[in-house]
């Protein structure tokens, strides 16, 4: 099939409106490397953001790949659902595509492992490791109960702590009180962020099941999901002043906890119709709010 990629299909099929999230990721972490160790390699993190944008648009696509290979509903999902079934994608050149992405990913990933030391080889390692089998491989972590809290850890600590690591590296070593310390501070995003995979596995459950897929949400149900999403969400939203009493961040960051009125109400009208075209992405966007608040209070608390 010649002249199939298309910005339109380019776009269904790595997501990449999404992208621009990841500079926030790195703002979280740059703040975090300043207020703690007082300071930041900028010319470190460009390479990273490099890194992670194409990673993330690698990833999209060969979970839109894997997943059309894996469905077992290939009338309904395979070919209505998913993207590759319902613009009529090629196989191969899916494929090519986000093993391409991948490759380009590594050029700004060994550059920076040139600039710093052997524990970026180690998280990277892990990175890529969840990326690529999230939906690759005979037993994908997408289709375990490990997939909501693989992909939150993934996004809302790894990748600051590979940023951290890279603003601090040849003046603090990666330790245990580095580590713990900039998962800390990143807990409250992780929290709320866990809520948002809860919530698309149950707006998928059915799906799910009929694809083979045993997420968490499969063995909690939607009711104890739903209960375990406000209780996420809610901690979410208070851990911040818990963060700042510690000094942990500064405390302007508190102020973040004001959001939860807010992000509860964008978030209320997914328990009573959770439906992916309807009520899922108003949560998604109280989320949003949350993650974007707090980040820029913590950024403004650090650096003005």
């Amino acid at each position: 099939m010649r002249g199939w990629l298309t910005w339109r299909s380019f776009v269904a099929l790595t997501e990449v409106y999404t992208a621009p999230l990841n500079l926030a990721w790195l703002l979280m972490g740059a703040s975090i490397a300043q207020y703690h160790y007082g300071q930041v390699n900028w010319a470190n993190l460009a390479l990273f953001l490099a890194t992670i944008i194409l990673f993330d648009l690698a990833v999209n696509i060969t979970d839109n790949y894997y997943d059309y290979m894996h469905a077992r509903d290939r009338e309904g999902y395979a070919r209505h659902t998913n993207v590759i079934g319902r613009l009529g994608l090629p196989l191969r050149g899916v494929w090519l595509l986000g093993l391409s992405l991948y490759i380009l990913s590594l050029v700004p990933a060994f550059i920076l492992l040139a600039r710093t030391g052997w524990p970026l080889a180690v998280l990277g390692v892990v990175g890529y490791g969840v990326g690529i089998f999230y939906a690759a491989g005979p037993s994908p972590i997408n289709a375990t109960p490990l997939c909501e809290a693989a992909v939150a850890l993934s996004i809302t600590y790894l990748v600051q702590l590979v940023a951290v690591y890279l603003c601090v590296y040849g003046t603090r070593p990666l330790d245990w009180g580095l580590v713990g310390g900039t998962f800390l501070v990143c807990l409250p995003v992780g929290l709320v962020f866990f809520t948002i995979q809860l919530a698309n596995n149950v707006a998928d459950l059915d799906e799910d099941i009929r694809n083979g897929r045993r997420t968490l949400v499969f063995f909690l149900g939607r009711e104890r999901s739903f209960i375990m999403m406000r209780v996420m969400q809610a901690l979410g939203a208070v851990t911040p002043i818990l963060c700042a009493g510690l000094g942990l961040v500064p405390w302007q960051t508190a102020l973040s906890s004001l959001l939860l009125p807010v992000m509860w109400g964008l978030m209320r009208p997914f328990y009573s119709q959770p439906d992916k075209e309807r009520t899922y992405l108003p949560l998604v966007g109280g989320a949003s709010v949350f993650f974007v608040g707090y980040t820029l209070l913590l950024a403004t608390g650090v650096w003005l």
